[in-house]
């Protein structure tokens, strides 16, 4: 096979996409994101479009966790979000609840998305893929969990395609997250014990650095990092230390580079693909292998096109970096786990009790 063949046939797992709560801001999925860029001029709030049904499907992303995300009134000014927030537990509740029915009833409507909620779900989307078929599937996570209001009603976002949870954004009422440092709370190790008992993965991401290491060790089952980067480059809570990426990769954790460049660099100018090559490289060597690292852009999650690493401009420019990952070293298989064996194989093990 050509390097060019493989490039073309590479496909990529994406860890973190904030589809429903881009939804809730107005922004029509169905429209490719150019088109919405010239008609609607909110790049300044939200920046510059990037992730659309229409772009996913022109590109080589054929897996996404799309995330439920409830902002938190508090917080709204980070955004200047034209968006519903909560400052109560029935809003934040509802707000949940809207976003995964949207995902729901994004499936349900456009014949080429896919809601996998189950390991065979999961296996007959990859074969499909695998034969060429465009489609996108969506897993739905959960990012900050003050939607499920109390841990008893976890079972009623499961059975509607809950599979994943981080329980921090900022903090929640289950543990300290970031810029707001704290434990796991009574609540957060309840909920714990609920996801672990019921099958759903556990997100760090987010998670204050006590809640992180509360949550390893109250937590038995499979544990990701959806969308994270090292601190030993950018040095805020909101990347992973040293020490939180060896206690990841010792549970066979799986942790998504963020493709945003504040998270690349501490001034965030500048940025290249070498600085998230840089990042990649880093978890590698902590773990002594390349089973660790894979993507999450967190693409139009509060930054667009003004804010990725050169030269990429979009989706389709994705396989830009699969590239420059063979050009440093990087076999092709190292680039195929990156791009979406080392999710796969995450998935897998994590949607084990959903046959």
């Amino acid at each position: 096979m050509t390097a060019q063949t493989f490039l073309e046939k590479l496909y990529l797992v994406d860890s973190h996409q904030d589809i429903a709560w881009n939804a809730g801001l107005g922004r029509d999925f169905l429209e490719p994101a150019l088109s919405w860029r010239a008609r609607v001029n909110d790049g300044a709030k939200y920046g510059e479009r990037l992730v659309t049904l229409p772009d996913l499907l022109a590109s080589q992303v054929r897996l996404v966790i799309g995330t439920i995300f409830a902002l938190p009134t508090r917080a709204a000014a980070m955004f200047e979000a034209e968006t519903p927030t909560y400052s109560t537990d029935n809003e934040a509740r509802q707000i949940g609840y809207d976003q995964l029915d949207f995902y729901i009833g994004l499936a349900a409507e456009q014949d080429p998305v896919v809601m996998i909620r189950t390991l065979a779900d999961l296996e007959a989307h990859l074969k499909n893929v695998e034969l060429g078929i465009n489609q996108l599937g969506i897993i739905v996570s959960m990012e900050g969990a003050d939607p499920i209001v109390h841990p008893s009603e976890l079972s009623n976002w499961v059975d509607k395609g809950l599979r994943l949870i981080g329980p921090a954004w900022k903090s929640t009422r289950y543990c300290g997250g970031t810029g707001e440092p704290g434990p796991l709370t009574p609540l957060g190790y309840e909920l714990l014990a609920e996801m672990e008992k019921q099958g759903v993965i556990l997100d760090l991401s987010h998670m204050a650095e006590e809640s992180f290491y509360n949550s390893l060790d109250a937590y038995h089952g499979p544990v990701i990092a959806s969308h994270s980067n090292c601190r030993h480059y950018v040095n805020t809570d909101r990347q992973l230390s040293d020490d939180m990426i060896k206690r990841l990769v010792e549970r066979d954790g799986v942790i998504g580079t963020v493709l945003y460049n504040r998270f690349l660099t501490e001034d965030g100018r500048d940025v290249s693909l070498e600085n998230v090559i840089r990042h990649m490289s880093r978890i590698c060597e902590i773990a002594g292998h390349t089973r660790a690292v894979a993507i999450g852009t967190d693409w139009d999650g509060g930054f667009g096109a003004e804010s990725i690493p050169a030269p990429l401009t979009g989706l389709n420019d994705l396989p830009l970096l699969a590239e420059a990952l063979l050009k440093h070293g990087f076999s092709e298989d190292d680039v195929k786990a990156i791009f979406h064996g080392n999710w796969v194989r995450a998935l897998r093990n994590g949607l084990a009790a959903f046959k």
